[in-house]
């Protein structure tokens, strides 16, 4: 027998004061004188020996009352004889992904694990456990309870390989891993699990209802009347018949509200127009009982800002101003003799209107911009292009600029399905008034035409986000500067170089970040909250500043990006809506792995100290049962 507390066993030492008391606990008797004196002293005889037994058989019980009550306190127990204590390591995985708020018969199922590991955890024996985000050599008990949610989900071989960096290489040790998890279908569990000398136990959980409505997705899909259209993707599993109301914030203002019924379809897709022209905190609501996480949707829209365009010009550039017009558009242009290099460090689309050659600062600068994914549009011009003009379309993909056709050519092909004319053509068109050029050149590339020639070649191609014509537009050249088409093709690729942020950004990605505001050398941007304050890792352009976000945040939310104390814009994050399928994995077929129904299960199995028949239970019954005995004899005991 051992003891989890040895210490209080040297109270039996207490045990000499009854005893003592009882041995000079001597009462004096006092003689009276009878006639029959022989009567009476048979008579005090036989008083004095039962009461002399009576005494004894008192401290007996007080003794083993004491004892047993000593006893009780220790909390003795009989260690496992399967093992040796102590040459036994033990690693738990406890999955703490968003689908863990799933409501068991219990109570959610990641509080439920958690309460589990408190109560049946030995804590004499050390143990390592790993979530999808934190780590602990030896966790306690106050580590438990500070456990939350993560937006991480591990695969099965990184659990693998982070459970088998946490065993010794000691052959000798028993080695046990515990997987704790809801084993859900999208993080598939292979047929085979393996860890070098390792036993490896399961302990699926399952919600009790699997009844849950989520918010999919939110998008900006299209402006109507200067208001846009916020699109909701929201579905219900397939036991949901009940109807559900969807709130939309702008903080704590309601800005629209509606309800979606799923009795006939079980994926639904609600508009909201939208007239404000940001929303920095916007969030969508729904009203349910399952899942919780995904009962919200965090967005964030922000003002679109006008798209700076620099039109560098050796030619007319009339029919360019009328296009790029504000206030979607900061239009500049220059002479290719007095270019502001200043101005077109902040340009999101620089034109080459007809320039036969680019000066060695211009290629550096447009180089330079090319890094920053600047939307690049040539015009080439009708005379003989330069080096530094054929070696800087050269880097973009486009060659043939040195090979001159000198010939009328019919602008026929327009390719409808193309981005630029998406949404222009109500009907794809046949006929109409052909454009046409006099001088163009014979240019190849990897992208698609946009626009060809009757022979096919093309007239207008995109490769990269970048747009190349074959000829020259100026009027002596072309009449395509008065064709219907102008205006749609020049829009379309002036607004390409828009790329509006997302609505949000998924949590425990990769997400890359750009942020249009310069910024000193010594200035960095700050990424907050209501109760963050995050500086992500970021790289300063001249016009711009792209931030990277990865492990952090770690909680879905609205934040704001600020310059010093000034917020320069919104942006969101949201928990993978993967965590909402509840569909789970069978184990019990999983090669190498012993399913169990409860921790206890698994702290039962050889190898850890434990208390049979709860020894300590025992003590104190003998203690009630010798005090009931003390109490009869007192009373009944003549």
């Amino acid at each position: 027998m051992q003891f989890h507390h040895p210490e209080v066993l040297y109270a039996l030492f207490l045990l000499i004061i009854p005893v003592i008391v009882h041995l000079f606990q001597l009462r004096k008797f006092r003689r009276e004188d009878f006639t029959n004196v022989k009567f009476l002293k048979r008579i005090t005889q036989q008083t004095r020996k039962s009461s002399k037994l009576k005494k004894w058989l008192v401290l007996a019980t007080r003794l083993f009352l004491l004892a047993s009550i000593i006893f009780a306190f220790s909390q003795p127990f009989f260690p496992d004889e399967t093992i040796e204590s102590g040459v036994i390591e033990t690693v738990i995985y406890l999955d703490n992904s968003y689908s863990m708020q799933a409501n068991g018969q219990q109570g959610r199922l990641f509080d439920r694990s958690i309460q589990e590991l408190l109560e049946n955890l030995p804590e004499d024996q050390k143990f390592a456990l790993f979530t999808n985000t934190e780590e602990f050599l030896n966790v306690t008990r106050q580590d438990l309870q500070e456990l939350e949610y993560a937006s991480t989900q591990l695969d099965y071989k990184t659990i693998l390989l982070k459970a088998e960096s946490f065993f010794s290489r000691d052959s000798t040790t028993q080695k046990k891993l515990l997987l704790i998890s809801d084993f859900q279908k999208s993080s598939s569990m292979p047929e085979d699990l393996k860890v070098k000398n390792t036993k490896i136990y399961a302990r699926p959980l399952k919600p009790e209802r699997f009844e849950n409505i989520r918010l999919d997705s939110a998008f900006i899909s299209r402006e109507a009347a200067g208001d846009q259209i916020l699109n909701i993707e929201i579905s219900a599993s397939q036991d949901f018949t009940n109807n559900t109301t969807v709130s939309l914030y702008n903080g704590d203002k309601l800005i629209g509200k509606t309800g979606v019924d799923f009795s006939e379809n079980k994926k639904q897709q609600l508009e909201f127009p939208i007239s404000e022209e940001e929303i920095l905190s916007g969030n969508i609501q729904i009203e349910d009982t399952g899942l919780a996480f995904d009962n919200s949707l965090f967005f964030s829209l922000n003002k679109t800002e006008p798209i700076n365009i620099i039109s560098i010009n050796n030619a007319d550039d009339a029919f360019i101003k009328r296009i790029f017009t504000t206030p979607e558009f900061n239009y500049t242009s220059f002479l290719n003799t007095e270019i502001n290099y200043n101005a077109i460090s902040a340009a999101k689309v620089i034109i080459l209107n007809e320039i036969s050659e680019i000066s060695n600062s211009l290629l550096n600068t447009l180089q330079q911009k090319k890094l920053e994914n600047t939307v690049f549009i040539f015009i080439p011009s009708v005379e003989e292009t330069g080096s530094n003009y054929r070696l800087f379309v050269r880097e973009l993909g486009v060659t043939g600029f040195q090979n001159t056709q000198e010939q009328e050519k019919r602008i026929t092909g327009i390719s409808f399905q193309h981005p630029i004319f998406q949404g222009v053509f109500e009907n794809e068109i046949a006929n109409f008034e052909y454009p046409k050029t006099q001088i163009s050149y014979k240019i190849s590339g990897s992208g698609p035409s946009i626009l060809s020639f009757q022979d096919m070649d093309p007239f207008l191609i995109g490769i990269g986000g970048n747009y190349f014509f074959s000829a020259a537009l100026n009027a002596k050249n072309s009449n395509f500067i008065r064709s219907p088409l102008v205006v749609p093709t020049f829009y379309k690729m002036g607004i390409s170089a828009l790329q509006p942020t997302p609505l949000y950004y998924t949590l425990g990605e990769t997400n890359s970040i750009e942020v249009p505001v310069s910024i000193g050398s010594d200035e960095i941007l700050h990424l907050t909250s209501e109760t963050a304050n995050l500086i992500p890792q970021q790289q300063r352009f001249s016009n711009k500043v792209e931030m990277i976000t990865d492990e952090f945040p770690q909680k879905p939310g609205n934040f704001w990006i600020l310059q010093n104390k000034d917020t320069v814009m919104g942006i969101s994050y949201n928990v993978n809506r993967k965590e909402s399928e509840l569909i789970y994995q069978d184990i019990d077929n999983i090669k190498n792995v012993e399913i169990l129904k409860g921790i206890p299960e698994f702290i039962s199995s050889g190898g850890y100290k434990k208390d049979v028949d709860t020894l300590w239970k025992w003590f104190v019954t003998f203690a009630l049962l010798f005090l009931i005995v003390e109490t009869l004899l007192l009373k009944y005991f003549k």
